[in-house]
């Protein structure tokens, strides 16, 4: 039976390699032309790679910044927020005790130019002259001189009682038969008379003199109080008259104060119950931008103002510096509790129940748990980890989902080694 496959082909010789022909060698300039494609996809794999990286770098560059910072664990504190006014310890008034013109004392000038300026307990610092008093007072010395002349040169009664002994002793001399007894006894109440006058005259001198003293004592008190004097070591704080000025009696002329102060501090009524005496404070005064203090509480005052319902706590602080004056102003927190090893973070950064936080450089909002505040840090109980990147400013210029650019404001702690 006939088969229906086609008759096999025959294969191929294949040459051996040794004797297989050459490739035709390629021209010169094909060779050129490749190795210039290769250079020109080199270099436009360069040129794309480079525009992507500026399109990333400038997308990054132009992201808004945002200042974060780094949560981290640290010391917790709760504490009584209080404003705070530098005083001094002991405040003195001087006010005039008499009506006249003010003749201010050498070194002593109105205004504020003296203002500061150191004095002495007892330091005159002005006079109000009283013309009137004045010159009472000198007619009230010329009457004393009178009658201290009047009383050195005795009573005008003493000579004839002179005369009138020498007369009775004469009589007594003589017999009694020569002197009737009726002229002996008629000098004698003579005698006694004199003396009786002479005791009421010198007596009335006396009391005359007396009266002269006490005059010009009283008048010489009143000028004293004309004068005005510091009443205490300190520093002047106010020099309310001119040179020349016409005052009325008790009108304030001065004010002293003493140089060491004190920290009078104001807080809320729903917060003094927490504060006991000898508690610490963190303190800042404006005049010292840069610079905090630490003071203890000294006494709570046990009444309240009636308009504000603040009440007055006093503290001293701990190392006062040398140019601190009354009247500097600041606030306060008074520890009243600590907590170590808690989650902080910057006041700055809460809103209310919330933070913005950076993930990833893109904005996500964070409800937390707030535990105790501080003066700028405040604990957080819930909602943040620790490292997590929290904005501290212009959280009203944040969206979520909002891309941006952190710039960390803390430096993060290291723990293990590690960042």
């Amino acid at each position: 039976m006939a088969s229906s496959r086609a008759p096999a082909q025959p294969a191929k010789p294949v040459p051996a390699p040794s004797t297989a022909p050459a490739p035709p060698p390629r021209p010169a300039a094909w060779r050129r032309s490749s190795s210039s494609n290769l250079w020109r996809w080199v270099i436009v794999s360069l040129l794309f790679a480079a525009v992507v990286a500026g399109v990333l770098v400038w997308r990054s560059l132009n992201r808004a910044p945002a200042e974060v910072f780094v949560v981290q664990r640290g010391t917790a504190t709760a504490a009584v927020y209080g404003t705070v006014k530098i005083q001094p310890e002991v405040t003195r008034e001087i006010r005039s005790q008499a009506t006249g013109f003010v003749r201010l004392e050498s070194g002593i000038q109105s205004g504020v130019v003296s203002v500061g300026s150191a004095i002495k307990r007892d330091q005159l610092l002005a006079t109000i002259v009283d013309e009137v008093t004045e010159r009472a007072l000198r007619s009230a010395q010329t009457e004393l001189t009178a009658a201290l002349e009047r009383q050195k040169l005795g009573p005008p009664s003493a000579q004839p009682l002179r005369a009138a002994k020498d007369s009775l002793g004469r009589l007594e001399r003589l017999s009694a038969n020569t002197v009737p007894a009726a002229e002996l006894e008629r000098a004698r109440a003579e005698v006694k008379r004199l003396s009786d006058e002479v005791n009421a005259q010198t007596v009335e001198f006396q009391r005359q003199v007396d009266i002269y003293k006490s005059n010009v004592a009283g008048i010489q008190d009143q000028l004293r109080r004309t004068q005005l004097r510091s009443p205490m070591d300190g520093l002047l704080n106010a020099v309310a008259p001119a040179d020349g000025d016409l005052v009325q009696n008790n009108a304030l002329l001065f004010t002293v104060t003493t140089k060491g102060v004190y920290v009078e501090g104001q807080v809320n009524e729903e917060d003094v119950g927490e504060i006991k005496d000898g508690m610490k404070a963190d303190l800042r005064l404006y005049s010292y931008s840069k610079r905090e203090f630490t003071a203890k509480v000294s006494a709570v005052l046990p009444t309240n103002d009636v308009t504000l319902q603040r009440y007055t706590v006093v503290l001293y602080l701990d190392n006062p510096p040398d140019n601190i004056r009354a009247g500097m102003t600041g606030e306060m927190n008074i520890i009243i509790a600590r907590r170590e090893n808690s989650l902080v973070m910057p006041a700055r950064a809460l809103m209310t129940d919330q933070v913005l936080i950076v993930e990833d450089g893109v904005v996500k909002p964070r409800t937390v748990k707030v535990g105790y505040r501080g003066f700028d840090m405040v604990e957080i109980s819930e909602g943040i980890n620790e490292g997590d990147d929290v904005i501290v400013s212009d959280q009203e210029t944040f969206r979520p989902g909002q891309r941006v650019r952190p710039i960390t404001v803390n430096a993060p702690k290291k723990t293990d080694g590690k960042k």
